[in-house]
């Protein structure tokens, strides 16, 4: 227990020191996409979830965190102390007129996990919630003038999400679990305008908004074992109310006449628009046969359109999975995971009347470690986002995840001789 203790530790203390510079940074996303609403949403599952097409409602086991539903903590053994960070790498083609290719990559997410008693199982942890980082350039012409004016906008932050989560067990079958996060972090913006016929002539827009509220979130399993020995049906589901995020902006706008000269027009404090999270609910099942396979199926919605704004679209995202588990055998490949699934999302605006809907398909693996209940848990996600439509820009993607789930026996009484 002692050398593994050990290497958990000496991770959480790499992981604790590289999260400034790696998760608060918010270099997740190239996407021009981002400009709209609060950016791109990150996905909640990470680990063995998201090589399931990001399924999690119904899903429940002792070695992993499911971030999906907080009920399925109850799932994990009374010894138990679990360990999950995650780190991603993310390559886009942009094409519109041409391509264009963008590298990604961050750490995921960070989160612990334990038993505070029989019945009762707690996890904390840090994760993004949404990405912005954009840079494109529109350009039109001048009404009544033979002047072409172009706009570049530049925009990166985002939200991250600190969360606390308890899973209660109030029988066999069933459980119950309720989340609170506080959702904090920058939306910055900056809009450079030049006229072609005077280049050195620009108006410069800069916004830095940080904004700062709470969630919260409750969910349930219930779980029952078939006539088939090793058989077992979960259902699951996860409502959040909306929420509202406020903060301050710093908006300045400068005027630059050559090089050398520029003037700061306007410079002011104020606060922030109102950001309003809508609610949300989702539900899932799962099925285990005979300790052979799992399948798994979620769906998920979101009424953004509330938002009253004509970019707003109600949110829907359809999911499903299929595991072949691991058996009980010397060979060490016969002691894997296999995951493979599916994700559609219709996205949560529009722009020119076409949704930026993303399909997504995935496959994956864990991996135990030798000696230990930890797990390398490794996906990989393709997927499309976007249309050539109306002049818009289709998202080609392929991104690599690995999450490392480490288990350690904690609350053991020793004995000395």
């Amino acid at each position: 227990m002692i050398k593994y203790s050990k290497t958990i530790y000496s991770i959480c203390v790499i992981v604790l020191l590289a999260i400034p510079s790696a998760l608060f940074s918010q270099n997740n996303t190239s996407s021009p996409y981002s400009v709209f609403g609060i950016g791109d949403l990150s996905n909640v599952a990470y680990g063995r979830n998201v090589a399931m097409g990001g399924t999690g409602y119904a899903l429940r086991g002792a070695n992993f965190l499911n971030l999906k539903n907080p009920a399925s903590l109850t799932s994990i053994d009374t010894l138990s102390f679990l360990f999950e960070t995650g780190v991603f790498l993310k390559y886009t083609q942009n094409t519109s007129e041409i391509n264009r290719y963008f590298p990604d990559g961050n750490l995921s997410h960070l989160t612990f996990g334990h038993r505070y008693t029989p019945w009762l199982m707690g996890n904390y942890g840090i994760m993004p919630l949404s990405d912005i980082g954009y840079h494109f350039r529109t350009i039109k012409s001048t009404e009544g003038e033979e002047s072409i004016i172009y706009t570049d906008w530049i925009g990166s932050g985002g939200f991250n999400k600190l969360f606390y989560g308890l899973g209660l067990k109030i029988s066999k079958n069933f459980s119950l679990g309720g989340e609170a996060a506080y959702i904090y972090g920058p939306l910055v913006q900056t809009r450079k305008t030049t006229a072609l016929v005077n280049p050195e002539n620009t108006t410069t827009y800069y916004a830095n908004s940080r904004y700062s509220g709470f969630t919260f979130k409750g969910g349930f399993q219930f779980s029952a074992n078939l006539g088939s020995k090793g058989s077992n049906l979960t259902l699951g589901g996860v409502f959040s109310p909306a929420q509202q995020l406020g903060g301050r902006s710093i908006v300045s706008i400068q005027q630059s006449y050559s090089s050398s000269v520029a003037v700061e027009v306007y410079n002011k404090e104020k606060r922030a628009e109102i950001i309003n999270l809508p609610m949300n609910y989702g539900g899932g099942a799962s099925l285990i046969w005979r300790s052979k396979f799992l399948l798994t199926a979620d769906y998920e919605f979101a009424p953004w359109a509330e938002n009253n704004s004509r970019e707003y679209i109600n949110q829907q995202i359809f999911s499903a999975g299929f595991e072949l588990l691991p058996k009980s055998s010397l060979k060490y490949f016969e002691r894997c995971s296999y995951r493979a699934g599916f994700r559609y999302d219709t996205g949560y605006f529009e722009s020119k009347g076409h949704t930026i809907d993303d399909m997504r398909f995935s496959v994956g693996a864990g991996f135990p470690m030798q000696k230990s209940r930890s797990t390398l848990n490794v996906s990989i996600e393709a997927g499309q986002r976007g249309t050539l439509s109306s002049g818009l820009i289709r998202e080609r993607y392929a991104k690599l995840n690995l999450a490392f789930s480490l288990h350690d026996y904690w609350f053991i009484k020793r004995k000395f001789d």
